[in-house]
């Protein structure tokens, strides 16, 4: 089990491996894709952004789902 301390160290130390690895791309003038607001986003290296395509949110039903159940796509 991860304690919470661990935790939060675990996420700190991935914000900035992100961070970092978001700079080194755009330094090297590479376009970097996120996903926002269900949205996957293109970010150029001059800072321009667009919209590749929208992401359609999933009609789960979450009150069935129980721990350790596993999901397929279909």
């Amino acid at each position: 089990m991860i304690s919470s301390r661990e935790e939060s160290l675990l996420l700190d130390s991935a914000k900035i491996a992100s961070s970092k690895a978001v700079r080194s791309s755009m330094a090297l003038g590479l376009t970097i894709k996120v996903i926002r607001d269900h949205e996957i986003i293109a970010v150029n290296p001059d800072r321009s952004i667009k919209v590749i395509r929208k992401i359609s949110k999933p009609s789960i039903d979450v009150s069935a789902l129980r721990k350790g159940m596993i999901l397929e796509r279909k």
